[in-house]
């Protein structure tokens, strides 16, 4: 038996009619999906805007850590290295044999304890609070510029690199001299100072051959160390600080990933 086409017109006529039940159902049913469909759309945005805000508030936390790093590794290569060596070149030919122990023993013997500038413990030069925070909760990924995240991390990764390889120089120099000398006095040794210390057992400790074998391990730390600078530090603060004019510009400029 068939249908007669007429009569379907005419009951999908009488369903959607104005009125009418089914007709009322689809009309609520598209309010409540357009609804939920801007629901959504405001959700996103909002959530967009909020990620904006603390993508902003990471780059300008690791702007300032990273130029505070400059500073560090200027004060450490730039200062404490060169003093580092000074008191080592100071105290080598004597160390060596080459040359008698000087008439200006408490010279000497600041020198020597001068030349375990940083080798106590290893100097992690940058400061990762920021970074590892990023990391640890997923966040790093709220850096759209996907060039600069990644020499973000570059950044870190070569750092703790390099503090490795600088840990791993570490000689026992520090130790053998507080042995022998007063080790918080290293700025203002003399023979007051000294009194509860030999004196003779000290020179004689510090012509050893074992210290020699220590003064050579603290030069290759001391050439090593002096080899970091802060020019990748650099090169990131500038790139950070592009960055960050552009997002408070209002334009992203960057590639998203």
């Amino acid at each position: 038996m068939q249908s007669d086409p007429m009569n379907i017109r005419v009951k999908l006529t009488t369903l959607f009619q104005p009125g009418s039940k089914l007709r009322w159902l689809l009309s609520e049913t598209l309010v409540v999906v357009l609804g939920v469909l801007i629901a959504l759309g405001l959700n996103d945005y909002w959530i967009a805007r909020q990620e904006q805000a603390l993508e902003l508030q990471y780059l300008k936390r690791i702007h300032a850590e990273v130029s505070a790093d400059i500073q560090q590794i200027d004060f450490w290569v730039g200062e404490q290295l060169q003093r580092k060596q000074q008191a080592l070149d100071a105290i080598a030919p004597i160390v060596r044999g080459s040359q008698p122990v000087p008439e200006d023993v408490e010279a000497f013997l600041r020198n020597a304890a001068l030349g375990g500038i940083g080798g106590a413990s290893s100097t992690h030069w940058v400061a990762d609070t920021t970074f590892e925070d990023m990391k640890s909760t997923g966040n790093l990924r709220l850096i759209r510029n996907a060039d600069l995240r990644t020499k973000i991390a570059r950044y870190y990764d070569d750092f703790d690199a390099l503090y490795v390889r600088s840990r791993d120089r570490k000689s026992g120099y520090v130790m053998f001299v507080h042995s022998l000398l007063p080790a918080e006095l290293r700025d203002d040794m003399s023979f007051v100072s000294m009194k509860e210390f030999d004196i003779d057992r000290a020179l004689d400790g510090f012509r050893s051959v074992h210290f020699q074998n220590l003064l050579n391990q603290e030069y290759n730390y001391l050439y090593f160390n002096l080899r970091n600078d802060n020019l990748p530090a650099k090169q990131l603060t500038e790139e950070l600080l592009n960055y960050i004019h552009q997002l408070e510009g209002g334009d992203s400029g960057f590639e998203s990933n």
